[in-house]
């Protein structure tokens, strides 16, 4: 039987998780919503990165489910790209964890580069080079967001 700390433990994580999928919902003008950061994305590479154990490659495709379905998107895209980002950085989550922050960041941006272009190749939206801005948003977000959910981590003891 699970202790209330674990318990409680699991539910930071999921509770840092719906606040992500919340931030991608919000509506934005029309001029800010190229600039939207990947919330999601980041959230999932810090718990990845923090507690593979926990926050797996099941974890990523779950996310990624809920996301198709919220955002009315093709099934399994997002859950596929998910899954495939939280697998790169579960696999190198050693090394990463070494990094400086600038280096994690400029790690991130290839992983948002990944999730990113799946969702760009299979949805029919405008070419123009604003669709690449979360990719260059969210790199620039990962320091904040790295610290923001370490200390969050910390606070709550998730382990």
């Amino acid at each position: 039987m699970a202790t209330t700390a674990e318990s409680r433990n699991g539910v930071v994580i999921i509770l840092t998780l719906i606040v992500a999928m919340l931030l991608m919902l919000v509506p934005l003008p029309e001029t800010a919503r190229y600039f939207r950061p990947e919330w999601v994305v980041l959230t999932l590479v810090y718990w990845a990165m923090a507690l593979p154990h926990r926050v797996s490659i099941g974890v990523g495709w779950l996310v990624g489910l809920l996301m198709d379905v919220t955002m009315g998107g093709t099934l399994g895209i997002m859950a596929f790209s998910y899954a495939f980002a939280v697998y790169l950085i579960a696999r190198f989550h050693l090394q990463l964890r070494q990094y400086p922050l600038w280096q994690q960041a400029l790690t991130i941006l290839s992983v948002v580069v990944v999730v990113h272009l799946v969702s760009v190749v299979t949805s029919k939206s405008e070419s123009t080079w604003l669709i690449w801005m979360p990719v260059l948003t969210s790199t620039l977000l990962w320091p904040v967001m790295f610290a923001t959910l370490r200390k969050i981590r910390r606070t709550f003891q998730v382990s």
